[in-house]
């Protein structure tokens, strides 16, 4: 089983917030607004309007760059969407792909039992069928009533014009069964046939189902024409995968984002790509190095098998430049370069060899160089691609897309001990680097990055050398020709910009240097040879911070390029001797039982009223058969609660008793902190409870709407939590509680790493920010043009002579700096190290929230923190655009 990323783990719980949210407010609108606030301000939501997708039918998107693990996650959402929204034991998912290649690869790993994305799919969907769309058009009744069915397709099946098209709106005799006994209420959204009565047909037996829709590649399908296409299933909801959403006629519901950061601190992607280009006069030169770099690469990888036992074959990517020189570039391979035919694959479109490889990864498999033209095979996914060398002199945008998204994914998303193993590497015939670049920035783009980070993770690499290492530069020196006495007095003069370790000989440059600076280093070496080589790095560095879309100009390192120490005590728990970070187990770690809490329900809740648009009565018989009754149409029927009295007749008709409905909510809702038996007893008594007041002889009744009744008991379960925990949490605010900060427990930003979803993108240049000029997720203007009340608060702190550095704190993230409230986490928005060595952690909350019982939760944590800390912490919460009292603290 493969196990989730951070940055999986928050995609998915955005998504699934989404999903409850719309549930229970009937407003995706709502709910996208409510988890898009997360990360800044909340974004509007686009109604999808096309026959068949009505403005509240939920339709979202999910931005996953290139090597992001696209598939995994729509694995998992789409279990998301039938427990969560849907609130159906089983549904129909229809996963829709680009191609027919795709489709396929797609369909033969969402089948073999032992591939992770199929024990991904089971694990959120319960027991699955996974069919082509061909295999669907013979999908029995008895098939579709037993578990999940996934309907892999691309959606031009699902288009008349389309042979198979045709055949899925089609009549069907297969399909007799789906349509019989049809409730009066649905037989509305079935296409007639030419009796009058439903037609039996595959689009028919879908629509009938409401099937989730998940899109893979949603760039691809982002026209009216797919639109009004999707609109013929009826489909429940829309979830897009895609590294690039569309923004302009139809702009994607983008709900999440995975930005370049996120993905490299995860290990999914060789980043930085380093970039080497040659005038077309030495195209030969060009391929020699490319080869040379490939062999080095393994060597390294052998190095790196022996330490770790992970086996890793570097692959060259060549693009010839026509097809007709495919052939005669591998028999020079063979003939110049000593390579093996074998080791040789040729992918153009008449000759694919890479159809014959059977697996690529193994040890066994000896392909080393894959030549092709425009694209690879498409679906060819090998994370042992390491190298492209184009010996084109012009690349098509599509041609580079391609190519490029080849050699990012980082083999078994791990890193590796070897940093030369965690780039990948492009070369190019050209006689502009400038272009060159520009071309790399554009693909990286299309796979899914947005243009501030493929600026930053492209490195060019100056003709004439070959360097692996990794930015920084550094050059090692030996004992004899470095000075430590000049050391002394030069490291100082030169502000951090240059580290240097007389005892190693180890000088690193940091950023670009002047004329001066690059004199002043220098003076510390004693040859001419050492002297040159600092120049030569020094160059390197001024070329890097060009590719990052920097001037190259000389400029002041940030505080986390000079390495300095960004130390923030923890809030923590002591006990037995022993620190402990205090978190939400300390707030439950005395005895409550759940079983003597009140367990009744809302008087909103009335399991015999479905308060939903279209309104019929729907009743268990004797025999244990559905009996659904059409009373009318109320004039106000809402998508959401329409769709849940539509999966309300598919819930089943088993039989059911009081134990197996308590079995089935126990396992339904999360409850590791209450033992089996307490819930147990909790539920029963619920049941017992509803039993009585509304008269219910058959259990059955509650258990066709056991979906509603498990969100409204975990409602119930969840206030009662926070009722022990918020209790707890003020016992623990008194004095004499164990909550202590001390020096012993802190984390560190120079180590933690930096992962923000998005950056800054504003004309403000942040002199103080720890990681540089481009704090992650600060919004300067909401989409009306007003500049945001964080930003301000951000300049204020920037401008403040008290305030050494201060760093944008990252909400949701492992490696962010957070307190525990008596309900959830809290990440307090700016931390600064101010000059004279405290910590001050800064809250803003706007007018409306600062009175808030959230708001008051926060203060009070963020106040015993600092309290706590001896006068080394400080914590304030502004409000309403006054920054005054941040002022009045540090001048106190």
């Amino acid at each position: 089983m493969i196990t989730l990323k951070d940055y999986q783990e928050r995609v998915l719980e955005s998504l699934g917030d989404f999903f409850r949210c719309t549930a229970q407010t009937k407003t995706p609108e709502v709910a996208f607004r409510e988890v898009t606030r997360r990360f800044g301000e909340a974004a509007p939501y686009f109604p999808v309007s096309a026959a068949g997708l009505g403005p509240d039918m939920p339709y979202v998107c999910l931005r996953v760059p290139t090597g992001g693990g696209k598939t995994l996650l729509a694995c998992y959402a789409a279990g998301l969407a039938q427990r969560q929204f849907m609130r159906a034991e089983r549904a129909v998912v229809l996963w829709l792909v680009p191609s027919n290649t795709i489709l396929d690869q797609t369909a033969d790993a969402l089948r073999d039992p032992r591939h992770p994305y199929r024990r991904a799919l089971e694990l959120a969907c319960g027991a699955v069928e996974v069919m082509t769309i061909d295999e669907a058009l013979r999908l029995s009744r008895a098939t579709i009533d037993g578990q999940t069915v996934v309907i892999v397709s691309t959606i031009q099946s699902f288009r008349v014009e389309d042979t198979t098209g045709r055949r899925v709106y089609d009549q069907n005799g297969a399909f007799s069964e789906h349509v019989l006994n049809v409730p009066p209420d649905r037989l509305a959204d079935l296409f007639p046939g030419a009796d009058g009565k439903p037609k039996p047909s595959l689009v028919n037996a879908l629509r009938l189902r409401r099937p989730i829709v998940i899109v893979d590649e949603a760039h691809n399908a982002r026209t009216d024409l797919s639109f009004a296409t999707l609109g013929n299933v009826l489909p429940s909801c829309i979830v897009e995968f895609t590294a690039t959403p569309a923004r302009e006629k139809t702009p994607s519901n983008v709900l999440h984002r995975v930005s370049a950061a996120e993905l490299k601190t995860a290990q999914m992607v060789k980043l930085p790509l380093r970039v080497v280009t040659r005038h077309p006069s030495q195209r030969d030169q060009l391929l020699a190095e490319a080869i040379t770099l490939r062999a080095d690469l393994e060597r390294l990888a052998v190095l790196e098998g022996q330490q770790t036992a992970e086996y890793i074959r570097p692959i060259l990517l060549i693009q010839a430049e026509r097809v007709d020189a495919c052939e005669p570039l591998r028999d020079r391979l063979v003939r110049e370069f000593g390579l093996s035919k074998d080791e040789v694959k040729i992918s153009v479109g008449r000759l694919d060899e890479l159809k014959g490889v059977r697996d690529i990864a193994s040890t066994k498999c000896p392909v080393r160089v894959i030549i092709t033209v425009e694209k690879l095979r498409e679906g060819w996914d090998c994370p042992f691609a390491y190298v492209l060398c184009s010996l084109k002199e012009t690349w098509s945008a599509t041609a580079i897309e391609q190519i490029v998204g080849r050699i990012l994914r980082l083999p078994n998303a791990q890193a590796k001990q070897h940093p030369d193993l965690n780039c990948a590497y492009a070369f190019s015939v050209s006689d502009s680097i400038t272009a060159v670049l520009a071309e790399l920035r554009e693909a990286l783009e299309h796979n899914g990055f947005t243009k501030a980070e493929a600026e930053r993770i492209i490195l060019s690499v100056p003709q004439g050398t070959l360097p692996l290492g990794v930015q920084p530069q550094t050059v090692t020196v030996g004992p004899a020709e470095i000075d430590p006495t000049v050391v002394q007095v030069q490291e100082p003069a030169l502000g951090g910009k240059v580290r240097i370790d007389a005892a190693s000989g180890a000088i690193t440059i940091v950023v670009p240097l002047d004329r001066e600076d690059l004199e002043k280093v220098q003076s510390c070496v004693t040859t001419p040879d050492a002297k040159a080589r600092l120049a030569e790095a020094a160059e390197m560095v001024r070329q890097a911070e060009q590719a990052f879309g920097g001037s190259g100009k000389p400029r002041k390192p940030s505080p986390y390029e000079q390495q300095l120490d960004f130390l923030v005590p923890l809030l923590c728990f002591a006990e037995n001797g022993m620190l402990y970070e205090f978190e939400s187990t300390f707030l439950l770690d005395h005895p409550w039982k759940l079983s003597e809490k009140d367990a009744s329900l809302p008087a909103a809740y009335n399991p015999l009223a479905r308060p939903y648009g279209k309104v019929g009565v729907i009743d268990v018989g004797q025999k244990g058969d559905v009996q659904t009754t059409l009373l009318g149409d109320t004039g106000d029927a809402d998508f959401v609660g329409t769709l849940h009295q539509q999966m309300f007749h598919f819930s089943g008709q088993d039989d059911w008793s009081v134990e197996r409905l308590v079995a089935w909510l126990d396992r339904e809702i999360d409850h590791h902190d209450i033992p089996v038996g307490e819930s147990a007893e909790f539920l029963r008594k619920v049941i017992r409870g509803l039993t009585a007041k509304y008269e219910i002889a058959d259990i059955g009744t509650l258990a066709l709407d056991r979906f509603r009744l498990r969100d409204e008991i975990a409602a119930r379960i969840q206030d009662h939590r926070e009722g022990e925990r918020k209790a707890s949490f003020q016992m623990l605010l008194h004095s004499d509680s164990p909550l202590t900060v001390t020096e012993e427990r802190t984390i560190n930003f120079k180590t933690m790493g930096y992962e923000p979803s998005r950056v800054y993108e504003g004309g403000f240049q942040f002199q103080k920010h720890y990681f540089g000029p481009k704090p992650g997720e600060l919004t300067e203007k909401t989409a009306e043009g007003r500049i945001t009340e964080e930003f301000q608060c951000a300049q204020f702190l920037d401008g403040l002579p008290q305030v050494r550095f201060w760093v944008r704190n990252l909400a949701r993230k492992s490696t962010s700096f957070r307190l525990q409230t008596s309900k959830d986490w809290f990440y307090p928005d700016f931390l600064c190290q101010l000059t004279d060595g405290r910590t001050l952690a800064v809250e803003y909350k706007g007018k409306h929230l600062f009175d808030g019982v959230d708001a008051e939760d926060k203060r009070a944590v963020g106040e015993i923190w600092a309290s706590r800390s001896g006068g080394r912490c400080l914590f304030v919460m502004p409000t309403a655009g006054d920054f005054s009292t941040i002022r009045k603290m540090l001048d106190a």
